[in-house]
């Protein structure tokens, strides 16, 4: 080689070197420009956030989470402030914070959002809260308080009770437990328990030393007194609570409602008082436009909404309650008017299912049609925006809309538990064996080594007579996964019954211990095989305890099919 070759050669292999080195300072410099945007989205957040611009502070928000998506302490914070705004996309944003690190904290977090912002029967806080349980996590006393709020709202006061008294139990000294137990007793039929926790709350109401909980006890108070039909007492209590320092603008607005119940004059006073004060902040704006609307007085909210700036209405929260006013309203041509030329970005489904309404009460039905593709069809990320859709559905009654919607959503997002679980129970609550079958169907295509999902896949299978070779696989499977599980039993049993084994199927659910084989779910299984093998007596026993609990129609019918037939004379 001469030398101007070597020459070249040697120039050519330092430019390599020279691009491979810049090459992976820029792939190796990736993570630390990410995590500089993160940071500075993170501060321009705060920044928006403090100056009270909230479009602003929430872009940011995502803006960081587009640097770090698996950032959970800034989605943590954003599903704060959404709950703050009482957005349907809150909880959305806390089952993302649930999956990037699922605590027992993060869970928590989820159900106490769940009972502010879902309407009964609180599917998410329920299901949340037995997830709780499968996982162990009980022994806390929050859990505690948060099932004893679902309880409460859902009419269990025993329920509630019991899980307050057990919060109690494990934080003795957290004195605010002993405060919502006597909120709850106060209210008991018992009078001497009544009384009692009537007194207690008047002792913590007048805490020197831990104002917090005055405010706390305070507010106990005034909602039991209008409980209780009560609305002088409230008024005191509410007073002397807008006295401390530590009240807020929802203290502001609950004055209201003691004001309207004592039927004050000022009310109206009051009430412009809290307009001024609102200002331009949006949180403060909607809460007292949903409280105008949810008492009937939407076109005093419309009014009021109409005098603020144009930058402000079409801020997302408050956005939305403009357009919860025009439904109350039924102003469905202001409604549309108000929405087409508009764009929510993430939350644009909810929109477009606000549109679909529009066009729908006004008659046009393509139109609605269209409007309803593009709900389907709308982009939504890791599925929130459809998740706080299918909400807002199902508080229309629209039940078929709501089912389309969580279809798309579990395939679009699978990790969605909620989703699924609602989807089975529209179908078990209408006895639709077949639907429920599609959906565990589904489920096992997104979750394939899950044998519950398994099992439920055979057990539905095997009473359609559907698939049957794949049932009888999938139920042999999961029981020799787990030969003591009883449902896997039962099922396994019922696919040997099937197919003319049925003395090997009930030695199978004999081997059971009699408590578990009493379970209406093993029941019915029991007392169709006895009835096979002429055990009548024994039968009848099992169905009967079988028809006391809801089923599926083709269970009904094995169970009444036992029940009804006349064991042979002799």
């Amino acid at each position: 080689m001469d030398e101007s070759r070597r020459r070249l050669w040697l120039w050519l292999g330092a430019v390599a070197v020279g691009l491979a080195l810049i090459g992976a300072g820029v792939w190796w410099g990736r993570p630390a420009y990410r995590q500089y945007k993160e940071r500075r989205y993170l501060q321009l957040a705060d920044r928006y956030l403090e100056g009270g611009d909230l479009r602003n502070g929430m872009l940011s928000l995502r803006q960081a989470l587009a640097a770090n998506p698996r950032n959970a302490e800034t989605a943590r914070r954003l599903a704060a402030l959404l709950t703050e705004l009482r957005s349907p996309l809150a909880l959305g944003w806390w089952r993302r914070v649930v999956e990037l690190e699922p605590t027992a904290e993060h869970r928590l977090r989820l159900v106490s959002a769940a009972l502010l912002l879902e309407n009964p029967p609180y599917p998410i806080a329920t299901q949340t809260l037995e997830e709780m349980v499968r996982l162990g996590e009980t022994n806390l006393a929050r859990f505690h308080v948060l099932a004893s709020q679902l309880a409460l709202q859902t009419r269990r006061i025993d329920a509630a009770v019991a899980h307050l008294t057990q919060a109690v139990a494990l934080e003795p000294t957290n004195r605010l437990h002993r405060l919502n137990l006597a909120t709850l007793q106060v209210q008991s039929t018992n009078s001497a328990v009544a009384e009692r926790a009537r007194q207690e709350l008047l002792e913590l109401a007048d805490s020197p030393e831990d104002p917090h909980l005055a405010l706390l006890a305070l507010r106990s108070l005034v909602t039991v007194s209008l409980t209780q039909g009560d609305p002088l007492a409230a008024e005191r209590f509410s007073a002397r609570l807008l006295q401390l320092p530590g009240a807020g603008f929802g203290d502001k607005v609950q004055h209201l409602t003691v004001l309207v119940a004592a039927g004050r004059p000022e009310t109206n006073a009051w009430l412009q008082q809290l307009q001024q004060e609102a200002g331009t902040n949006a949180a403060r704006v909607t809460q007292l436009a949903s409280w105008l609307t949810d008492r009937q007085r939407a076109q005093e909210a419309r009014d009021w909404l109409e005098t603020l700036p144009l930058a402000l209405r079409t801020n997302p929260p408050v956005t939305l309650a403009v357009a919860d006013v025009l439904v109350a309203l039924q102003d469905w041509s202001g409604l549309e008017a108000w929405l087409a030329p508009q764009h929510w970005e993430e939350q644009d489904a909810m929109r477009l299912a606000l549109l679909t309404r529009a066009a729908r009460e006004r008659g046009r039905r393509d139109l609605a049609e269209a409007y309803w593709r593009r709900v389907l069809n709308a982009p939504g990320g890791r599925g929130e925006s459809l998740a706080a859709v299918a909400q807002v559905l199902t508080t229309w009654g629209w039940k078929s809309e709501a089912d389309e919607v969580l279809w798309v959503l579990v395939k679009r997002a699978p990790w969605h538990e909620w989703a699924w679980q609602s989807l089975v129970q529209n179908r078990y609550a209408a006895g639709d064996t077949a639907g429920l079958y599609q959906v565990y169907a589904a489920m096992l295509e997104a979750k394939p080594n899950v044998p519950e999902i398994k099992n439920n896949v055979a057990a539905l299978g095997l009473l359609l007579g559907r698939d049957l070779d794949r049932a009888r696989r999938l139920a042999r499977e999961v029981y020799l996964a787990d030969t003591n599980n009883p449902v896997f039993v039962s099922t396994y049993a019922f696919s040997l019954h099937q197919q003319g084994d049925t003395k090997r199927a009930l030695e199978l659910l004999e081997s059971l211990p009699e408590s578990v084989r009493q379970r209406p779910e093993v029941a019915v299984y029991m007392a169709t095989m006895l009835a096979a093998q002429g055990r009548w007596e024994e039968a009848r026993a099992y169905a009967a305890r079988a028809a006391e609990h809801p089923m599926l129609p083709e269970e009904k019918r094995m169970v009444e099919s036992v029940l009804r037939r006349a064991p042979p004379a002799g």
